[in-house]
């Protein structure tokens, strides 16, 4: 019995919490002393005090301390009041409340006392005869001197007095050729202009005018600019009062060069007042660039969210056929012969359009005339392939050097009316059926065989490459502009058998410049192709004959302005020599021959095709910046004749400017656009708009880094992309592919060309994320980016700060708050606030014990991007909502504290 007894359960107790209860009730009207029994006793007060409130006691003192404010909540339990009236320090008090609810109820012959965190509030100083029984309560959320009521603050804005931020109007990848105006959209609320700032790769000078008027000259390549690279300017001063709040009209009037603009933008930095800019959720206008000139169009369009629908409006003059093109779908292509106004209605292009391949997708868009030829390729490539008798030879199988009649058990051989090949020597066990061959070495007739076409399950040399030079072929035109010859070369002459040596009537062919056939240069791909196909071969090799060949076609055929190529294979040495290069063999002259061509600024290409293949000679012969191939196989042979084919595009190729020479005006004009309404993300609530740049990335790879900062979210974001005369193709966000203009075809000058390039925000992460863009000129050709390149985005800063943790106060502060545009302040917080406390927000002085300092804080902090102790948005004490909230009973505030209810005999 001499141990505590805690929380007990025992159907004995039932009774003696009925008396309890029933005597508190009853205003203790008992008039004898009941027994009692002290194991219990102890017990039931605790579970009596915990339950009971204060408001449900019939006692007159309590009901008067109610009265008089002394108790201020009359839903507190018994012993929640005791330990109030501890935590506040009211002993006394506390010692009457305890003494008035127990007398009674405890014998006079008990000892009785409680305590609260081991501190006497009340006791009946008895001596203890025999046994002593304690019973313990937790009370959470009091302390001794801290109050026993908590506060929480949050704060929001309603409004900001004004912010600076950015407000841009992009050009597309190409936009020409011709005068070019522009859309710029501000908001209503403007309150003052910062700067402005004008970058683009322009193909010649110009004059800026906003809303009509003049606002300077800029020179083409004066600031930075370049092959890929923009000239940057910022605009004067002096012409800020041209901007106005709402619509403005920028005009680019060219006044010499090339009249087009490659990529670039024109941005306006501004004060206002206005929370949420210009922005709709869930809808978006991309507005058609004006031109005046020569409708050549290429730039882009992007969805943050599934479309629900979408309106096209073109207006536009033009006496040729005109063309719309998104993605790889054409929408529209008509000849208006003058000028047209035409609306496409959601259900039309609902037939036309698969609404969800634009979902979060940067989409190519292309605006021109079919009429207006592009330039592009600027190259002449010439094919110069040997189709010497060894190119009929099954790929698979091993050749052999010496094909001639000259051994009765491995070599040609005649039986029943067909030459044969025995591949063993021996007694001939398994023949492969050959077609023999008579060719004139310049002595003499030399009798010998080659492989049958039928190869079983291989396939021949030949077929090998006729597939893979026809690749070269459709890798080069993706581009257009170039053109592409071919030179079939052997020996200078042969005589073939079909049936069996010494046959009285062979069929004769004679090549006495060992130059089997040509193409000329053609712009005419089925044309090449259609050739190639129905190549044979011959006899021996005549390497020189067909460089010299070739050298010849080029000169006599090739434009001055473009780039020139040869592209040699060969799967053997060369035979026969050339009297253009007077050497002692063969090879000398091969080799020879490339040379003089690349002393005639023609780069050549050596491939060599195949184990037998004289490779070390092959290896002397590229020059002129050409390269040499050992393509041992089928694989590399056709990779040496893609990677040719798309270094000669990335080599020659020049502009995406329209050759207009003949044609008549046409414009399209500045109220053109695309509207779309689209799903979007769900609203976040209190969210400021703010707009940022990225450093350029400052390489040609071309990579950076985009960084979000701590508290924000990012709303937007574009990636620039500088492609010059070729298209951006490629963007890789933290190792994920978010566009690839192949998706949409392999032929890129079908294709719009996007400037900015969206990344959709899913795909942004807090903290660093990495950037990779590049351009190409099809698929095959993929490039690096500018250096200018970089990232303009959109960061939302939290306007809320939201329920604080629970302290014990909640008074405020009048706080001191700089700016980053370095202005500063005193705010209020709360606006009415007269006490005498300072608070700092950039040293970072205020009351962690109060809840509105805290909220107060966090709310400043989601302001400061930087972490700088400057706020991003001006704000003033009326663009402050504070909600503060009362909260009691809270386990985490203070304590616990322990209440200790004695009894004795």
């Amino acid at each position: 019995m001499k141990k505590a007894i805690f929380f007990t359960i025992d159907a004995l107790l039932a009774s003696g919490i009925i008396i309890i209860a029933v005597l508190l009730v009853a205003n203790y009207y008992s008039v004898e002393q009941q027994k009692v029994n002290v194991n219990y006793a102890s017990q039931d007060l605790v579970r009596v005090f915990s339950t009971m409130t204060v408001g449900e006691v019939n006692n007159e003192y309590v009901k008067g301390l109610i009265a008089s404010g002394e108790i201020t909540n009359a839903n507190s339990t018994i012993l929640e009041q005791i330990g109030d009236f501890w935590a506040n320090q009211l002993a006394n008090l506390s010692a009457n409340f305890t003494k008035n609810l127990t007398d009674a109820i405890i014998p006079s012959n008990y000892g009785f006392s409680i305590l609260v965190d081991g501190e006497e509030i009340y006791s009946r100083n008895l001596p203890v005869r025999r046994v002593l029984v304690s019973s313990r309560k937790i009370i959470s959320g009091i302390a001794k001197a801290k109050p026993t009521e908590g506060f929480t603050a949050r704060v929001l804005l309603n409004g900001i007095k004004s912010k600076k931020t950015n407000a841009y109007a992009y050009f597309g990848g190409y936009e020409g050729d011709g005068n070019l105006t522009k859309k710029l959209i501000l908001p209503n609320d403007v309150i003052s202009f910062n700067s402005s700032y004008i970058e683009v790769d322009a193909g010649g000078n110009f004059n800026l005018y906003i809303n009509g008027v003049f606002s300077g000259s800029y020179t083409k390549g004066s600031a930075g600019g370049g092959n890929m690279l923009a000239d940057k300017w910022n605009i004067s001063n002096v012409y800020l009062a041209n901007f106005r709040a709402g619509e403005n009209l920028i005009n680019i009037n060219f006044i010499s060069g090339n009249s087009y603009i490659a990529g670039g933008f024109l941005r306006v930095t501004y004060i206002t007042s206005s929370y949420n800019d210009t922005q709709t959720l869930g809808y978006e206008k991309y507005m058609f660039s004006g031109i005046d000139g020569v409708i050549n169009l290429y730039s882009s369009i992007y969805s943050p969210g599934a479309i629900n629908n979408m309106q096209i409006f073109l207006n536009y003059s033009s006496n040729y056929t005109a063309f719309l093109r998104l993605g790889n779908t054409t929408i529209y292509e008509e000849n208006p012969n003058g000028t047209k106004n035409v609306t496409f209605s959601n259900s039309t292009l609902r037939t036309v359009l698969d609404y969800s391949s634009l979902n979060q997708k940067t989409v190519p868009l292309r605006f021109g005339i079919t009429n207006a030829t592009t330039i592009g390729g600027n190259a002449d490539a010439v094919l110069v392939s040997d189709v010497s008798g060894s190119m009929d030879w099954c790929s698979n199988t091993s050749s052999w050097s010496s094909s001639f009649f000259t051994s009765p058990t491995k070599g040609c051989f005649y039986l029943f009316g067909l030459w044969w090949w025995q591949s063993f020597t021996g007694t001939p066990s398994s023949y492969v059926e050959f077609n023999r061959t008579i060719w004139y070495n310049g002595t003499s007739n030399l009798c010998g065989c080659r492989y049958h076409p039928q190869c079983g399950n291989d396939i021949t040399k030949l077929s090998l490459y006729k597939n893979a030079s026809t690749q070269f072929v459709n890798v080069l035109f993706d581009v257009s502009g170039n053109r592409v010859g071919l030179v079939e070369f052997s020996s200078n002459s042969g005589t073939v058998y079909k049936d069996a040596c010494l046959t009285s009537s062979p069929t004769t062919d004679v090549f006495p410049d060992g130059i089997v056939r040509i193409n000329n240069l053609t712009f005419n791909k089925q044309q090449i192709v259609a050739t190639i196909d129905t190549t044979q071969d011959w006899w021996g090799t005549c390497t020189c004959c067909g460089i010299n060949k070739a050298v010849e076609l080029i000169e006599s055929q090739n434009s001055p302005s473009k780039k020139r190529y040869i592209v040699l294979m060969s799967d053997g040495a060369a035979t026969v020599a050339c009297v253009q290069q007077p050497n002692s063999t063969a090879i000398a002259d091969a080799v020879q021959s490339a040379w003089d061509a690349c002393n005639k600024n023609i780069s050549v290409y050596a491939i060599a095709f195949g184990a037998d293949a004289d490779t070390a000679t092959m290896q002397r012969m590229n020059c002129s910046g050409g390269k040499y191939y050992d393509a041992v196989d089928t694989t590399k042979l056709q990779q040496a004749y893609n990677e040719i084919a798309g270094e000669i595009n990335k080599l020659s190729f020049s502009e995406q400017i329209a050759n207009v020479t003949g044609l008549v005006k046409s414009v399209i004009y500045p109220n053109s656009y695309i509207e779309f309404n689209y799903t979007a993300p769900d609203i976040q609530f209190n969210k400021i708009p703010l707009g940022f740049e990225t450093e350029r990335f400052g390489n040609n790879i071309s990579s950076g880094n985009l960084t979000i900062y701590a508290n924000t979210s990012a709303l937007d974001a574009k990636v620039t992309s500088y492609s010059g005369s070729k298209w951006t193709d490629n963007l890789v966000v933290n190792s994920n592919t978010v566009y690839r203009l192949s998706d949409y075809g392999n032929n890129y000058q079908i294709l719009g060309d996007p400037f900015a390039v969206n990344i959709p925000v899913s795909n942004i992460n807090q903290g660093s994320n990495s950037i990779t863009i590049s351009t190409g000129i099809n698929s095959t050709a993929s490039t690096n980016g500018s250096s200018d390149n970089r990232v303009i985005y959109t960061l939302l800063l939290n306007g809320f700060a939201d329920y604080s943790s629970v302290v014990a106060k909640s008074d405020g502060c009048s706080w001191t708050v700089s700016f980053e545009d370095g202005t500063a302040t005193t705010i209020k917080v709360p606006s009415t606030y007269n006490g005498a406390d300072i608070c700092s927000f950039s040293s970072k002085i205020y009351d962690i014990n109060d809840a509105l300092d805290n909220a107060v804080y966090q709310l400043f902090s989601n302001l400061d991007i930087d972490k700088d102790g400057k706020l991003d948005v001006n704000i003033e004490t009326d663009n402050l909502n504070v909600n503060t909230l009362t909260i009691s009973k809270v386990p985490s505030l203070w304590g616990p504290a322990i209440i200790e209810i004695r009894v004795w005999e």
